[in-house]
């Protein structure tokens, strides 16, 4: 009885953090996510959570973050090159150094964007390596690492 209900945890747990990616009706944006979610599970999810809550007052969260969706082009920088200082997310300020991920390739920025911008209620679509290499060339107003 106890391997079943183990087995039925697994399940109701993968359902639940493919609840989002599950709603995505393009099949690019589709491949897209679902390889951002491995990459968000590896590079992202150890501070900011599988669900994308955060850690309470250290690492803001991802999951409903104004900051986050108020600017794509500079969450795109964020993972690239990272944060220093202070920033504001849903009221709440946080200070704790986010380092970057220079070794990700456009693609793979761009298929985390694309997971992080279409699950947790989310719906921004697609984010290619257009968009990806377009805000990498900008890097004004970021305090980077």
């Amino acid at each position: 009885m106890a391997v079943l209900l183990a087995g039925y945890a697994c399940n109701d747990r993968k359902q639940t953090q493919n609840a989002g990616i599950n709603e995505i009706e393009d099949l690019k944006t589709k491949q897209y996510a679902i390889q951002g979610q491995q990459l968000y599970l590896q590079y992202c999810s150890n501070c900011h959570q599988e669900d994308g809550s955060g850690l309470a007052r250290l690492i803001p969260p991802l999951k409903g973050a104004d900051y986050m969706l108020t600017d794509i082009g500079r969450t795109i920088r964020l993972i690239k090159h990272g944060i220093k200082g202070e920033i504001l997310v849903n009221g709440i300020t946080y200070n704790q150094p986010m380092p970057g991920n220079q070794h990700l390739t456009s693609i793979e920025i761009a298929q985390i964007s694309t997971y992080i911008y279409n699950v947790w209620g989310n719906q921004k679509g697609l984010i290619g390596t257009e968009q990806v290499n377009d805000a990498l060339k900008n890097t004004s107003g970021l305090d980077l690492q």
